[in-house]
């Protein structure tokens, strides 16, 4: 009796062993953005399930997931940067005969109603890309590039050039998909990696382009400097040219700025010419005339003499007007005919 119990007991246990087991084989979890494509003893059945959690007849029954999101693949010159760990852009030949190098990565996505033909055809994503994306880009890039310049107009790495390669690249990966379950979104020539020797002339010659179009702003802003000297110097010579023209027209002014001038306190001798026209003011030393209050200017004709006077009575002989000098003044009279004035200061 014991021995049956036993034995019972470890059935059971063994049972519920092979339930555990049996359940978690029959389980199958299809990750968020993918499409699980179901196989029978590794055959497709044409069967799919969408993300979530699934039972399946274990040994019997798979489910392979698909990833059904966008996916880009890259081929760089960077090491790791794309599905490869060692550099991977592809070397193009131009129609100069250098070697460059292009990173060009393109995106595309697997359609979701058509997952179990994608798993037919290729049965994943890393064979689609060495198949077919790879050998497509590949041939297209290396042709393409066979045209056109290493530099100059329509050079290889200017963005006209990489534009062109972008949309010839995707019509024809494009006509390549055209009768696979496979949409393409884009294409893009990230990076055009020229020799040394030629990336160090361009650098070169754009240093050179700099410097030229400094010296061409240095240039422009002396010009404008030039030009301002030039404008302010012609705007004093009209104010010069109108002062001088008032003066002309007004001679009552400038008799005016002589008064001004000998209220100074230095010796100023002025001819009378009648108007005060056509005499030169001459400036004396103020100690030659202190111990007299007569002196005889050497620079006129001798029958000029020199009197001692204050500014009211010079004003009046500047302005052309007669009027005799206080005798209280110290002044002596003199002759009325081209008579010089001298002021001293005290």
């Amino acid at each position: 009796m014991v021995d049956r119990q036993q034995v019972t007991a470890s059935l059971v246990a063994v049972l519920l062993v092979v339930g555990l087991i049996g359940a978690g084989l029959a389980y199958n979890q299809v990750p968020e953005g993918h499409e699980g494509v179901v196989k029978e003893f590794g055959a497709v059945t044409g069967d799919t399930r969408d993300s979530g959690a699934h039972l399946v007849i274990p040994v019997v029954e798979q489910i392979q997931n698909v990833e059904i999101r966008p996916r880009t693949y890259t081929m760089s010159d960077t090491q790791g940067e794309g599905q490869r760990n060692e550099a991977d852009a592809i070397t193009v030949k131009t129609v100069n005969g250098s070697s460059v190098d292009i990173d060009v990565t393109v995106r595309y996505r697997i359609d979701s109603d058509a997952a179990d033909t994608f798993v037919e055809d290729w049965n994943d994503e890393d064979q689609l890309e060495r198949r077919l994306i790879r050998p497509t880009i590949r041939s297209v890039l290396r042709d393409e590039a066979s045209s056109l310049q290493t530099t100059g107009d329509g050079a290889i790495y200017k963005t006209e050039s990489r534009q062109r390669l972008g949309r010839i690249t995707a019509t024809a990966l494009d006509e390549s998909f055209e009768q696979e379950p496979v949409i393409l979104e884009e294409v893009q020539i990230r990076n055009v990696d020229l020799p040394d020797s030629i990336d160090q002339a361009l650098d070169e010659k754009e240093e050179a382009k700099q410097r030229v179009q400094v010296e061409q702003e240095r240039v422009k802003q002396e010009r404008a400097r030039a030009e301002q000297k030039r404008v302010q110097a012609q705007a004093e010579a009209d104010v010069i040219e109108i002062e001088g023209q008032a003066l002309r027209e007004n001679p009552i002014v400038l008799r005016q700025q002589y008064i001004s001038a000998l209220q100074g306190g230095s010796v100023f001798v002025v001819g009378s010419g009648g108007n005060g026209s056509g005499n030169t003011p001459i400036i004396l030393d103020p100690q030659m005339t202190a111990g007299s209050n007569e002196t005889t200017n050497t620079s006129v004709p001798t029958t000029n003499t020199t009197r001692s006077v204050s500014a009211e009575p010079l004003a009046a002989v500047l302005s052309g007007v007669s009027q005799p000098v206080s005798p209280t003044r110290g002044a002596v009279d003199a002759p009325a005919v081209d008579e010089p004035v001298a002021r001293h200061s005290d």
